[in-house]
């Protein structure tokens, strides 16, 4: 491929304040100074990652501060909302910090479950991978999570995050009224939403970062995500074990799919012998 068509496949370049400040840029640095890893980039975290799973989990509970002790995941106290629940009439019931670490918040019992059960760290360690350097999450973020399973995404209340699970319905303007600055959806969601819209938009000033759930949306859908909800944003995409893009490198039209951070490639298949 030529270097003109490189570039008309890339839809978004992050500047260089942004990549050394993800998470993941700081988790490298962590690794050099503290494990005396020297890793170059994601690729090679990636990598990492996979052949080493020991080691990473060791290292990435070690970085996010994960007790020895089963813990909450709402192990942060506090006034601040934690927790919000969207009904599809645009209504909303938040919890605070406080509200979730009291005994029994009314919330829905697929919710309740893992709200109310102390997390060993080795069951944290694949949900965090992905939250704190592929989804880039800090504790300041509010993450609109909207359809589909709440998992891992709830496990973001571990880092101090707020979570909001909403209806796909109705999906720019409830990012917007929530301020949200990660959105999480269906594909079809966000392919449904990325069209022009008349009169006023939707305020999405503190949107950075879209992921995809599903798989990574075609180059044309991927181009309208640009052109009719917001040109400076992280665009990734997730299906199952498999994501697609990182917080540190350019988004492409076209992404190459790429094994989660932490999961085992799968073992070659044996021919049978005739």
């Amino acid at each position: 491929m030529s270097d003109s068509a490189a570039l008309s496949e890339t839809l978004y370049v992050p500047h260089r304040e942004q990549v050394a400040t993800t998470n993941a840029w700081a988790f490298l640095h962590w690794l050099r100074i503290m494990r005396g890893i020297d890793l170059t980039g994601w690729a090679e975290l990636q990598r990492f990652s996979t052949a080493n799973p020991t080691d990473f989990a060791d290292a990435l509970a070690s970085f996010a501060g994960l007790s020895e002790e089963p813990m909450p995941l709402a192990r942060h106290a506090g006034a601040r909302e934690a927790l919000v629940l969207r009904r599809r009439d645009a209504s909303r019931i938040a919890f605070s910090r406080d509200a979730l670490l009291s005994p029994c918040p009314d919330l829905p019992a697929p919710i309740a479950a893992p709200l109310a059960r102390r997390w060993h760290k080795a069951l944290l360690v694949r949900p965090l991978a992905e939250l704190l350097l592929f989804a880039d999450l800090r504790p300041d973020d509010r993450v609109l999570v909207a359809g589909g399973a709440a998992w891992p995404w709830l496990a973001a209340l571990i880092l101090g995050t707020t979570v909001i699970l909403a209806q796909p319905a109705s999906l720019l303007p409830a990012v917007a009224q929530e301020a949200a600055t990660v959105l999480i959806a269906p594909g079809a969601a966000l392919a449904g939403a990325a069209f022009r819209r008349a009169g006023t938009r939707p305020d999405l000033g503190a949107l950075g970062t879209i992921i995809a759930t599903g798989g990574p949306l075609s180059p044309p859908e991927r181009a309208r995500i640009y052109t009719w909800i917001k040109s400076d944003l992280m665009l990734l995409a997730r299906s199952g074990d498999t994501v697609w893009g990182n917080p540190m490198e350019p988004v492409s039209s076209r992404p190459k799919p790429a094994r989660a951070l932490g999961v085992r490639p799968p073992p070659p298949r044996v021919s049978a012998k005739r």
